[in-house]
């Protein structure tokens, strides 16, 4: 099934875009200090699993191009990048959960996000199987990834393979989603789990410095999709994050030498709270399930996240560190529930004009 994704990409760009995709046999770029963007998907189900695109942003504006049939020169905004991206990621990552289905694996996906900056690194924890692809057109690469893990699924996963969504969705209880607290849910999910599980006190943090996260820092990420779709991040400084893993395992943030120990604690925690998000959401009759987590770690990115209606960002304190906790989320349109729309951040930025630049940006 797998396979399907080298002639579902190939297709698309020649039927999309008029170029013509060929497979090579070279590495994976390294693109280390050049504009590039990512998309991104997930999914989540009998199969979890995350399809990645990457392209190098002047190859983004090539694109666009072919599409118009115009000159790169031409494109209005790097948003029409993002967005055809976005629309490719979409439709390859379709095609594999069609096959996904069709073989008896029902998933579903979640919404794209697109990944962009100059020095960052993306990887899906916990995968049984990868494949790689580089594709090359003309003098420029095209690289796809897909990680793929089956797992044992609830009762109610069989709800993924439903055709009656709408009859489902009739017992849904609305009120219930209605009076969903998020702040007050993330808030204190990030506080319990820090306190039992890495035995440090963490406080809300009501200001932040605008320098907050410059520098290395390190971000896990946590999709769900079904009857909801959404995304929990969380990132902090890869200081802090040495500091984190060494008090749980009891030890000197000194003695934390690679990765291993921040990727497992971080995906673990965005597993806790994006899982406490899914619960209450499948409490009042949504069918969801999670995806496993991917790591993003970089000096320079910023993730923007399509499609969804509603987003809050949070800022936690210890000592002089932050940790930034983001949530998006959107709820079937015929769950009836009331308008979920909007965005909150619930903390001033001081020192500068603007946010940190390692925040989450949404269209």
């Amino acid at each position: 099934v797998i396979s399907h994704i080298a002639n579902s990409a190939e297709e698309t760009f020649e039927t999309m875009l008029l170029m013509d995709l060929t497979v090579s046999e070279e590495a994976p770029p390294e693109n280390t200090g050049e504009s590039r963007m990512v998309g991104t998907l997930n999914f989540a189900g009998y199969i979890i699993g995350i399809i990645y695109i990457q392209i190098t942003g002047e190859y983004g504006y090539r694109m666009v191009a072919g599409m118009q049939g115009i000159e790169p020169s031409e494109v209005e905004s790097i948003n029409e990048v993002k967005d055809l991206l976005a629309e490719i990621t979409n439709i390859v990552g379709g095609n594999l959960k069609s096959a996904l289905n069709d073989a008896g694996f029902p998933c579903v996906l979640s919404t794209p996000a697109i990944t962009f900056g100059t020095d960052f690194t993306i990887k899906s924890l916990n995968m049984e199987r990868y494949e790689r692809y580089v594709f090359d057109h003309e003098d420029d690469s095209v690289f796809i990834e897909v990680g793929l893990k089956s797992q044992e699924v609830s009762e109610d996963g069989a709800e993924f393979g439903a055709t009656d969504i709408s009859g489902r969705l009739q017992d849904v209880d609305v009120e219930k989603i209605n009076a969903l607290n998020y702040k007050a849910k993330i808030e204190d999910a990030m506080i319990d789990v820090f306190d039992t599980m890495i035995s440090l006190d963490l406080e809300t943090a009501e200001s932040i410095s605008g320098d907050s996260l410059d520098g290395l820092r390190n971000m896990a990420s946590v999709c769900f999709g079904g009857d909801a779709t959404g995304i929990v991040n969380i990132q902090v400084s890869d200081k802090f994050s040495r500091i984190m893993a060494a008090s749980m395992l009891g030890m000197e943030p000194g003695e934390i030498e690679g990765q291993e120990e921040i990727v497992d604690l971080l995906g673990e925690l965005s597993n806790i709270i994006g899982g406490s998000l899914k619960s209450a959401l499948t409490d009042a009759g949504l069918a969801c399930a999670l995806s496993t987590p991917s790591f993003t770690t970089g000096t320079d990115f910023e993730i923007e996240l399509l499609n969804l209606e509603r987003y809050e960002r949070f800022a936690f304190k210890y000592d002089i560190h932050t940790v930034f906790v983001e949530m998006g989320i959107k709820i079937s349109d015929l769950a009836k529930v009331a308008d979920q729309s909007g965005k909150e951040v619930h903390y001033d930025v001081t020192d500068t004009d603007q946010a940190p630049d390692c925040l989450l940006y949404t269209s």
